[in-house]
């Protein structure tokens, strides 16, 4: 009988980073849980491991183990959003690291769910993730399989779209990043205590405008501590702001970057190293007067409460000016922190207003029907799925031999010997 038969919810595995404390990755199940819930469709989110980020208001995880070899019954699989599409070891990052599922969590967060959507026989779709690196020509066959296998294929920019370099036959659509949705999901409203709880748990007080701003070690190669805090300091005098320090990825060390950056700023200023929720990092950047920042969920946000931002692009990327062509701003693009900085005391004065265009939200809303589309129909692209399962069974014994296979099911010496008594 198909799950779509019987009396209970609709339910999905959407995966990704959701062990992680980042604030970008940690707002996908939220966003992907209030999208599909007028469809009666529950979101199970799936990380490399059952750990939960450390933030009250993320949603706790189930494992890549659970997903491919679990009794939960799901309706359908959906890959990301996140920079997900690689085959990367992963246990170089601390949250993995003493585990036995950083070496290979990279490739289970997609082809894994691939692999669990043909086995379980139910719908994969693509919840536009991004493609950091081209497809090795090794993995080709594999990846190809994947696709075909998919009801629905998403990603979030074009660099991903010619990265991922799908065949002619398969249709890929570029969505823009599913968080945009952001501000259709808290308004700014719902975000007013958390923003009141924080200025109060900082101990600031009296009446100011803030300035947003997100710090990561990649964007400040060759600038020393000190002198991203001189330069913090001279701009926000000039605009007569003050700065939040939002460390948005304590995954990525932001926090400690933070800290470090606090502590030569000579200026008032609030350090929003240990965040009580998501929510109240989206209340800091809401209810900033800009964003100047190095993290793209950072500036999403900011777009979507009608915050004037800079994004600092350095490395450059392809997922910033990915995100920024969706909405018509590339001229929020910087390529280090003086310029992020002169183009926002440029615009200084400028009004609070939705960056998002409707052609934006538009387009989101055609993605999530699609995806509502393919789980509502669980007998498309079957035979592809089992097609699939036999291109990632070669390809195993190609790479690894026979031992791949057989070892599993292999008599040990004990039970062997049990055998001939």
């Amino acid at each position: 009988m198909s799950p779509f038969q019987s009396n209970r919810a609709k339910r999905i595995f959407l995966t990704g980073v959701f062990d992680m404390q980042n604030y970008g990755d940690l707002l996908f199940p939220l966003v992907a849980a209030h999208r599909l819930s007028a469809a009666g469709v529950e979101v199970i989110p799936i990380a490399p491991t059952k750990a939960h980020a450390g933030i009250p208001d993320a949603i706790s995880p189930l494992d890549i183990a659970e997903m491919l070899g679990g009794d939960m019954k799901v309706d359908g699989i959906v890959i990301g959003g996140g920079y997900l599409i690689h085959t990367h070891r992963m246990d170089i990052l601390r949250e993995y690291q003493g585990t036995d599922v950083g070496e290979w969590a990279g490739a289970g967060l997609w082809l894994g769910a691939a692999l669990a959507a043909a086995l379980r026989d139910v719908p994969l779709a693509w919840n536009a993730p991004g493609v950091p690196h081209p497809i090795p020509q090794s993995q080709r066959a594999l990846v190809d399989a994947a696709l075909g296998a998919s009801s629905y294929v998403s990603v979030r920019d074009r660099g991903g779209f010619e990265l991922l370099a799908a065949p002619d036959s398969i249709p890929v659509e570029i969505v823009p990043d599913p968080i945009a949705d952001l501000g259709r999901i808290w308004t700014k409203r719902d975000l007013d205590k958390p923003f009141q709880s924080l200025l109060t748990r900082k101990g600031f007080e009296g009446r100011t405008d803030f300035v947003a701003v997100h710090f990561r070690n990649r964007s400040l190669a060759g600038q020393t501590h000190q002198e991203t805090a001189a330069m913090l300091a001279a701009f926000a005098r000039e605009m007569e702001l003050t700065p939040i320090l939002t460390a948005v990825g304590r995954a990525h060390d932001d926090d400690v970057l933070a800290r470090a950056i606090s502590l030569h700023l000579p200026i008032p200023h609030i350090l929003l190293d240990d965040p009580a929720s998501l929510r109240e990092v989206a209340a800091a950047i809401a209810f900033s007067r800009f964003y100047v920042g190095a993290s793209l969920h950072g500036y999403v946000t900011a777009a979507a409460y009608g915050v004037p931002g800079v994004l600092v692009a350095r490395p450059a990327y392809r997922k910033f000016a990915g995100f920024l062509e969706h909405i018509d701003r590339l001229e929020d693009l910087a390529r280090d922190w003086p310029a992020a900085y002169r183009a926002a005391a440029a615009r200084k004065g400028e009004p609070l207003a939705c960056r998002i265009p409707e052609k934006t939200f538009a387009a989101l809303d055609r993605h999530w029907r699609r995806i509502e589309n393919a789980i509502m129909a669980p007998e498309k692209f079957s035979d592809a799925r089992q097609r699939f399962l036999s291109a990632i069974f070669t390809f195993g014994l190609r790479e690894l031999g026979p031992r791949w296979a057989m070892q599993p099911v292999a008599h040990r010496a004990a039970d062997f010997a049990s055998l001939k008594k």
